[in-house]
């Protein structure tokens, strides 16, 4: 029994920590091009994933808030802080409020509020993020903004993650 946990908790960290894409299709209607990546983390309960429609590279982020909720204004800021010290500014493209989810794991119900957004990236913003490590991010919501160190770590799997695309 033992092992089986074990070999389970490989496959599991392997699918959950791996950057991929999780979608490469051409729409039969339009000949639209969309490619989708996984989700990997900037920091505890927040990651993020890119959309390509046709060229157009979009990040997606989720940030677990817990029990607080949320909103963003559309065009509000998410500010990426690289490595190199240059700071990336990007902007919401919508507005949006968080979500309430619940769910139960075997025995445990947890329930949380998630605020999702989407911010265009340029193609500049794309090739520096291919190339930096990112350090820390910040990110506005109508209560202020909050911030998250990216660790060495994470700031790894993003950069594998952004030259998927």
């Amino acid at each position: 029994m033992k092992m089986i946990m074990f070999i389970l908790s490989i496959i599991l960290s392997y699918t959950v920590c791996a950057q991929k894409i999780v979608k490469n299709e051409k729409d039969d209607f339009t000949g639209i091009n969309i490619v989708e990546t996984n989700f990997v983390k900037f920091s505890d309960g927040f990651v993020c994933s890119i959309r390509s429609v046709d060229g157009t590279y979009i990040l997606e982020t989720i940030f677990n808030s817990g029990e607080d909720l949320y909103s963003m204004d559309q065009n509000a800021e998410f500010m990426i802080k690289l490595e190199s010290g240059a700071i990336i500014t990007l902007s919401n493209t919508e507005f949006s409020t968080g979500n309430y989810e619940s769910f139960t794991i075997g025995s445990t119900h947890i329930s949380h509020f998630l605020l999702k957004t989407k911010y265009l990236l340029s193609t500049e913003d794309l090739n520096n993020l291919k190339k930096n490590k990112i350090t820390k991010v910040r990110f506005y919501t109508t209560d202020g903004y909050i911030e998250r160190e990216v660790s060495d770590k994470n700031a790894k799997k993003l950069l594998k993650l952004f030259n998927l695309v």
